[in-house]
């Protein structure tokens, strides 16, 4: 079988090039895949010949400009389109690798995926996915793509979600919930109210409506993606609230000797809950695998997406022969 290839937008992220470059690389070793960087390939060489550990079959695709966080998601397709992302997108369009892994702009990355990978046979709209740890990982989908969505889409998400969760998350009989201000079936808005009905007769493994505090009780949890994203944020906001309360309860020397007796619990709890855990968020419904790293990814948070999007492959090829 042939070695799978990731292609690593190597240029955007606020930790770029070098995070980028040191986690794809310790990815490509851990998972058996070639990498291929694209951006600027001296300074990639760079970072390579600098770079302590064993490292994997490579390639590089020059690319002399980079999209910043500040550029409009339009530019990615216009002034910018020499950019590392968006050549990346184009290398992956050409079948020069597998799946693509970037930390660039959302939008930029979105709007790209969108117009040259173009969505799956059916599927109305593509969704991003965000891995979220709280009782157990789950899969929220949408959350941010699309703030104006049915329930015909709604129900194509869930659909989607539950290829992701079994393939990617290994969840046998993944448990899909409907964020909802209620657990009642007649709660909510009437796009609530008629994906409800949607998903009750759907055959999946639906469990009803879900409000904000019972997330984790399922594996995917489906919203409109202005929902999905206030959720989002809710959970990282009160993520970074804990961890940091938790460092100042620790602080001094009285909380120094108390750290002590609870250290591998709170190791624990601290990459429970660490962002990076997650890898990135998957864009489901386009037609190749594109994983969305965070912008402010570190190289272990990069080096985990990599893992990520090599299983994704394998759950895109059953999303392609799936009835949507």
């Amino acid at each position: 079988m042939a070695k799978k290839t990731i292609i690593v937008d190597a240029m955007s992220g606020d930790n770029a090039p070098r995070a980028q470059i040191y986690g794809a690389l310790q990815g490509g070793v851990e998972n058996d895949v070639r990498i291929v960087f694209v951006g600027k390939e001296d300074v990639i060489k760079n970072i390579i010949f600098e770079y302590q550990g064993s490292i994997p079959e490579y390639e590089i695709i020059h690319a002399e400009s980079v999209l910043t966080m500040e550029d409009a998601p339009s530019t990615v397709m216009g002034e910018k389109s020499d950019s590392s992302l968006a050549l990346a997108v184009k290398a992956l369009k050409e079948g020069k690798g597998d799946a693509l892994v970037s930390s660039a702009n959302t939008g930029a990355l979105f709007t790209a995926a969108s117009l040259i990978l173009r969505r799956l046979k059916g599927v109305r709209r593509a969704a991003l996915g965000a891995v979220i740890p709280l009782e157990k990982r789950f899969l929220l989908l949408d959350s941010g793509a699309n703030l104006d969505v049915t329930p015909e889409q709604l129900l194509q998400f869930a659909k989607m979600g539950d290829v992701y969760a079994r393939v990617v998350m290994k969840r046998l009989d993944p448990t899909i919930g409907l964020l909802n201000n209620g657990s009642e079936e007649m709660k909510g808005t009437p796009l609530q109210i008629e994906t409800y009905k949607l998903l009750k007769e759907s055959g999946l493994n639906f469990i009803g409506n879900v409000e904000g505090d019972k997330l984790g009780k399922c594996d995917v949890v489906i919203a409109d993606g202005y929902t999905g994203n206030i959720a989002l944020k809710t959970i990282e906001g009160v993520a970074k609230f804990s961890l940091g309360e938790m460092k100042n309860i620790f602080s001094g020397p009285c909380g120094a000797i108390a750290y002590l007796l609870v250290k591998k619990k709170v190791l624990k709890l601290k990459k429970k809950i660490k962002p990076a855990e997650s890898g990135g968020a998957p864009f489901l419904g386009i037609s190749m695998p594109v994983i969305k790293a965070h912008g402010g990814a570190d190289s272990y948070a990069f080096k985990i997406a990599i893992g990520q999007a090599k299983d994704y492959i394998d759950a895109l090829k059953i999303m392609k022969e799936s009835d949507f």
